[in-house]
């Protein structure tokens, strides 16, 4: 059952931002969802409690060089079909879902504006402030798609406000083998190297796309229940650990203490369902 069929209909447009008239936007009209603060897992949107059994809406986006197949991804979140000429033609900046994972209702915003604003300036900088969860994406038949990743990663380590944010190292495109330049053991190695998961889609075939998305909600979930066991908070309530503290904590979680200790990421970096 492909992930249309499962999350029920087509999603809804949200915040929309048409790319001819990027550079005319205001920031405060063309991110007014973005300058919200990251969604909490206690509290809903409207303020109030969250309702019981359902969560989010969780903002995740979707990182990575022009031409790796986000808009397509996003399109099949958005329960889009037809030729990718199509999809890119009609494709919005962001789609969301209500759907059930581990028989628990969820609220999830994809955004695809990556592209949409200039490398270092205030729109991706809006990405990493506000998202929930991160889905960086490279194309496994682009080494340079590949070797763009860990700059990005560590720009998010450093950007992003929560300490430990989920984010999901995806090779797309799986489908093309004979155009293959990126193997699936250098982006598991690269993901265990930066403390992140892994995960190879094909956006062509709906290959892991299902996957995927519940993937990032899974992750989700798992580091906010870590954060309610430690009795800690990124909210208002919560103290946010300094960039340099946050730099010094994540570089120091990318040495492995020994052999053994690489083997056991190398073997859970691919399952979305543990941290």
């Amino acid at each position: 059952m492909t992930l249309p069929a499962v999350l029920g209909g087509p999603g809804l447009r949200r915040g929309s931002l048409p790319l001819p008239f990027k550079h005319q936007l205001m920031r405060a009209s063309a991110v007014e969802e973005l300058d919200s603060p990251p969604s909490s897992p206690e509290v809903s949107s409207t303020g109030g409690a969250s309702p019981a059994g359902g969560r989010g809406p969780y903002k995740v986006m979707l990182l990575g060089e022009a031409g790796v197949g986000k808009t397509t991804l996003a399109a099949i979140f958005g329960g889009m079909k037809g030729t990718a000429h199509h999809e890119e033609e009609h494709a919005e900046d962001s789609y969301e879902r209500k759907f059930y994972v581990d028989e628990e209702e969820v609220t999830l915003i994809l955004y695809d504006i990556w592209d949409q604003g200039d490398a270092g300036g205030w729109m991706q900088e809006s990405c990493m402030q506000t998202g929930d969860a991160f889905l960086v994406v490279f194309s496994v038949t682009d080494r340079r798609s590949f070797t763009r990743v860990p700059p990005t990663l560590l720009r998010l380590r450093a950007e992003s406000p929560r300490t430990d944010p989920p984010i999901i190292l995806v090779g797309n495109k799986s489908d093309l083998a004979r155009s293959r330049e990126v193997s699936r053991e250098e982006g598991r190695s690269l993901a265990v190297m930066m403390n992140c998961k892994h995960i190879e889609t094909s956006a062509a075939l709906h290959h892991n796309t299902q996957e995927l998305f519940e993937g990032v909600v899974r992750q989700i979930r798992l580091r906010r229940h870590r954060r309610e066991g430690d009795g800690f908070g990124e909210g208002a309530g919560g103290r946010r650990e300094s960039i340099t503290k946050k730099a010094k904590r994540f570089l120091s979680s990318l040495v492995p203490r020994n052999g053994r200790f690489f083997k056991q990421r190398s073997k859970s970096c691919n399952d979305l369902s543990v941290l």
